[in-house]
């Protein structure tokens, strides 16, 4: 007779987010994290937000598009609020704006997709937010990432 699994009920997102935030309180992970982020990652980030924008612009767009420009605005202005270009917060906070319009048009009807003025607006976002990852350590962008995932279900 084979054991039963206890699966808990909480989708992906939510064990990963769960699993981040356990793993980013860890203080030994903290202090080994004191380093900037691989280049491999920074990579990943960056491809993972202009795929997205990609999606957006030419008619492809589903939510997951939407949601991970969600996620890169949010983890931009988590970290502009820890002092990576904090100048800047005004313009990622406008940023989101137009991505949650996208939304909005989404929910009544429409398609998940972004004018050509807003594509320029998301990609100054996505080209900040990649200056703010290469300036970062790995606990700093772990945690905005975290913070960026619980904001963003607050938002959608």
């Amino acid at each position: 007779m084979k054991k039963t699994k206890n699966k808990k009920s909480y989708s992906k997102s939510n064990r990963d987010t769960r699993n981040m935030v356990m793993l980013t309180a860890n203080p030994v992970w903290r202090a080994f994290a004191k380093r900037p982020v691989s280049q491999t990652t920074q990579t990943s980030i960056g491809l993972a937000g202009r795929m997205a924008l990609y999606a957006l612009t030419s008619g492809d767009g589903q939510f997951e598009h939407f949601r991970e420009l969600v996620v890169t605005a949010h983890a931009g202005i988590v970290l502009a609020e820890q002092g990576y270009g904090n100048e800047m917060l005004s313009y990622f906070n406008q940023a989101l704006d137009t991505i949650l319009e996208c939304r909005v048009r989404a929910l009544n009807g429409g398609r998940y997709s972004l004018s050509e003025q807003e594509s320029q607006t998301v990609n100054t976002l996505l080209e900040l937010h990649e200056q703010q990852v290469q300036l970062s350590e790995k606990a700093e962008l772990a945690s905005a990432i975290v913070e960026a995932y619980r904001r963003a279900q607050e938002a959608v």
